[in-house]
């Protein structure tokens, strides 16, 4: 079996190699050759993830090969100051049949079940906690960043829920935004329609890839966080 990689710096060191023919598999790394390299291993983990769902896959000593077959460099937009441009890879030109976007929305609620497990029964004190060296300063953080980079994308294509309406606490703002991607993604089958934001280019293949990885990729991040000691809540001084 041969597998097609599409890779880009999505951020400047932060690599990502998606499986065109596996929806929602990809592999990440600091760098290119680490991100290609690591594909075959992720292949085979998506594999025993959809098996542990039920669904049929290829043998697990089956031989396969991955090929690269698109890259992009992201750059910095000229309509927008600080933005960088990610990639609008050729396959993202395809519209989505039914069953891909049924498919999607599997492997969405099977993704969201897994974030759940790790971060629903922290109490309100943990997740306010200040992790060192996070971009969005504490776990609270992080999932907001996850409802809302949902929401974003969703609205690329004219499909989100107005950001000034979405709720304060963040397991409510998970749920809302999920709740609206469940009511539009069937708007998304079919469509051949391409919009433009900030200079990035935008379809619906597109959005659906994006929203894949990128609760997959915070759960893996969430997994490193929670492994580490920097949630335990400070003792109070008496």
């Amino acid at each position: 079996m041969k597998f097609r990689l599409a890779i880009e710096e999505i951020e400047p060191d932060h690599w990502v190699a998606y499986v065109l023919d596996l929806p929602g598999c990809f592999s990440r790394a600091s760098q290119e050759q680490e991100a290609i390299d690591r594909a075959p291993q992720c292949i085979r983990q998506h594999f025993s993830w959809l098996r542990r769902h039920g669904v049929l896959t290829p043998p697990e000593d089956i031989p396969f090969e991955t090929v690269v077959v698109e890259r992009f460099l992201p750059y910095e937009s000229e309509e927008e100051a600080g933005y960088l441009v990610n990639a609008f890879f050729e396959d993202d030109m395809r519209p989505l049949s039914f069953w891909e976007v049924e498919a999607a929305r599997r492997l969405m609620d099977w993704s969201r079940q897994d974030l759940l497990s790790q971060v629903s029964s922290l109490e309100e004190s943990r997740l306010l906690v200040p992790v060192p060296n996070e971009k969005f300063a504490t776990m609270r953080g992080i999932l907001f960043h996850i409802a809302n980079a949902e929401n974003w994308y969703l609205d690329r294509m004219g499909l989100g829920v107005p950001f000034a309406s979405l709720p304060e606490e963040a397991f409510e703002r998970l749920r809302v935004v999920r709740a609206n991607a469940w009511s539009q993604l069937p708007h998304l089958i079919g469509e051949e329609r391409l919009t433009r934001h900030s200079g990035e280019q935008w379809s619906g293949r597109k959005v659906v890839r994006r929203l894949l990885w990128h609760e997959r990729d915070h759960y893996l991040h969430i997994q490193q966080v929670l492994a580490s000691s920097s949630l335990e809540p400070k003792k109070k001084r008496r």
